[in-house]
């Protein structure tokens, strides 16, 4: 895991080298740069593979191609020895060496021959052509802008931000959709004219422009018989298997992130049984019950026979990481498990330098706490208004409350949703901060006519339709493997997946996930829904996969996300520094926020009748990531 920066057209090494500065914290091992005519490569590396023949940038023999790569390629044995055989000669053991014999074999088809986690740029000296990639589940980010017909590139917003080339203007649309999504969606970001690349896209520069982009993976849902459980499950073990074994390898130690849920679980099972060492395992505990995972975690370690670390979180310990947060994050995020996120990243690079996780496995089995009730919504008939009216009425007069997904917030939460046109209107409504009608009377009238509330459902509703499928599934058949893919390349990509490289990357950890392994996702999205829902809802494929192996109150116990109690925090230890961040001179002068609409939302919650964490978190976490990050890298 590293960092990289660059740019293709006219740059110099000294922006280069202020690139790769900002981003020091991604690779503190090794730095490394290419500079030529009409192209600037910058690398800091996290040494894992081939840690002391590794060095980035890395060309073929004769220096007619140059690679480097933030990530890992699993499996690039396989690819090499092809290569070989095709009289390709190496000079490492890298994986990234294989990047560069790969295009020099397959041209622009060498992305279909690399399984991993990877942000690429790939420079052809004869053709002067810059191409970059990203992974098929944008595990690995990067950022673009174009200057002066200059293609600038990077791991991180920051690193370009230092270039000199970008103009922090805010852009309306993304800051609409953080404040319905919780995260800036892909291929925005908070800044206007710079891009994140998708995911499973390849973009090609030259002559002082873009060439092409193209896809390289795109899943389909197939329609198949039924083969029964036990060859369904059969299937999954083995395929989490291969992907546990191939994300093993590693020349530094490697451990396990272990949170107590079956996620988790089933990711160190197949780790202990199949490692030739007695692992190590990493957990984060919370001092606030409702939110503690921590002895389910205990349980499943003693099981397995792991070596397990556990710390406690406290309110001042999570508090403490707040400003921490907002310096390593470049966009405003709204999901506050990135505090506990950097707790236990900090905590387990303290003994090892690669983990593995279990993200990924809520999406793919359907995993998450309002599928039942996008389930019954499904089939209420839409014909009446009034029903879904008196409904939301009941389900917003209960009390709000601090507790992990508390009864108030749950049913305050359904009100929100019912009424909306669409599953992919009310899952943004469900899960979002803030509903387009909220936003609108919150923002300033000058951002508030600039902004379009209804992109985010859109943007839901489009993913869901890029999954490809069979003619011969029907509307249930594809409506879950479609959920499921656009959880994957929205929330998951947008949020999940930047909490955790972000606070990974802090600490320099390498954070590796096997259930994004392309043929699990695959698998999963083809596995009948029968075995997600119903008879098998709560993840039990696998608790199948596990039973027998950690103890029963493991699997039975009530799924817990890995959350930090911000509702209290808002009405406690965070209550001054909130009105800090909200008062009437210092809204006015910003410009983005109406103040009135803001004191309200803050009273309201303070009330207990309206939980409004999230709206109050969101607003908190931006208006810090304006005052630390909209001005900083100068």
């Amino acid at each position: 895991m590293c960092g990289i920066a660059g740019f293709a057209g006219a740059g110099s090494k000294e922006q280069l080298q202020r690139m790769t500065n900002v981003i020091k914290h991604r690779g503190p091992d090794d730095e490394g740069f290419y500079v030529a005519d009409g192209i600037g490569m910058g690398f800091r590396r996290l040494s894992i593979i081939d840690v002391s023949g590794g060095h980035q940038p890395l060309s073929n023999e004769d220096g007619t191609v140059w690679v480097i790569m933030n990530g890992e390629i699993y499996g690039y044995q396989s690819v090499r020895a092809e290569l070989e055989a095709s009289d390709h000669v190496f000079h490492t053991k890298s994986d990234t060496e294989v990047i560069a014999h790969a295009y020099e074999q397959w041209g622009d088809d060498c992305f279909k021959y690399l399984n991993g986690m990877f942000a690429i740029a790939i420079w052809d000296v004869r053709k002067k052509r810059l191409i970059i990639a990203r992974d098929r589940l944008g595990k690995k980010p990067l950022y673009w802008t174009i200057h002066n017909q200059t293609l600038w590139f990077a791991s991180e917003l920051k690193s370009l931000v230092a270039s000199g080339v970008v103009k922090r203007e805010i852009d309306p649309l993304s800051l609409a959709c953080y404040f319905q999504t919780d995260a800036v969606p892909t291929p925005h970001t908070i800044f206007k004219n710079v891009f994140k690349l998708e995911p499973a896209t390849a973009m090609s520069w030259q002559g002082g422009q873009i060439q092409s982009q193209w896809k390289f993976w795109q899943p389909e849902i197939i329609k198949q018989e039924d083969r029964g459980a036990k060859q369904v499950l059969q299937g999954l073990q083995e395929l989490i298997d291969i992907a546990v074994r191939e994300r093993l390898v590693a020349d530094v130690p490697l451990g396990l992130f272990l949170s107590g849920g079956l996620d988790s679980a089933v990711i160190a099972e197949s780790a202990s049984r199949q490692a030739n060492r007695r692992l190590q395992a990493f957990t984060i505990g919370f001092d606030d019950k409702s939110h503690d995972e921590s002895i389910y975690a205990k349980q499943t370690a003693e099981a397995l026979g792991l070596d397990h670390y556990l710390e406690i979180l406290s309110a001042s310990d999570a508090l403490q990481m707040i400003d921490q947060a907002q310096q390593l994050l470049d966009e405003p995020l709204a999901d506050a498990s990135i505090l506990p996120q950097l707790l236990v990243s900090k905590f387990t690079r303290q003994h090892v330098t690669v983990a593995l996780s279990g993200d990924g496995g809520d999406e793919l089995l359907l995993g998450y706490q309002h599928v039942p009730a996008h389930q019954l919504l499904n089939i209420v008939p839409r014909r009446s208004s009034y029903v879904p009216r008196l409904l939301a009425r009941m389900l917003n007069s209960v009390p709000a409350g601090d507790g992990y997904f508390s009864l108030g917030f749950k049913a305050q939460r359904m009100a929100r949703g019912l009424g909306a046109p669409d599953a992919w209107a009310r899952d943004v409504r469900w899960r979002g901060a803030m509903t387009g009608n909220y936003l609108q009377n919150l923002l300033q009238p000058e951002f508030a006519s600039q902004i379009d509330t209804n992109y985010a459902e859109q943007s839901l509703r489009s993913r869901a339709s890029e999954l490809l499928y069979d003619v011969r599934c029907t509307k249930y058949d594809s409506f879950w493997p479609r959920w499921s893919y656009a959880y994957l390349r929205t929330f998951l990509m947008d949020e999940v997946l930047v909490k955790v490289d972000r606070a990974t990357m802090w600490y320099a950890l390498e954070a590796r996930a096997p259930f994004l392994d392309t043929r699990v996702v695959e698998y999963l999205l083809n596995v009948p829904n029968k075995y997600k829902l119903g008879a098998y809802k709560g993840k039990r494929l696998f608790k199948e996969l596990l039973r027998g192996k950690v103890p029963e109150g493991v699997l039975s116990h009530p799924k817990h996300g890995f959350a930090a109690p911000v509702g209290a925090w808002l009405n406690g230890p965070l209550k001054d520094r909130l009105a800090g961040l909200s008062s009437k001179e210092r809204l006015q002068n910003q410009g983005v926020f109406n103040p009135k609409s803001v004191q309200d939302m803050i009273v309201e919650h303070a009330s207990g009748k309206i939980d409004r964490r999230k709206e109050l978190w969101a607003f908190f976490m931006f208006q810090l990531w304006y005052d630390a990050g909209a001005y900083k890298y100068d």
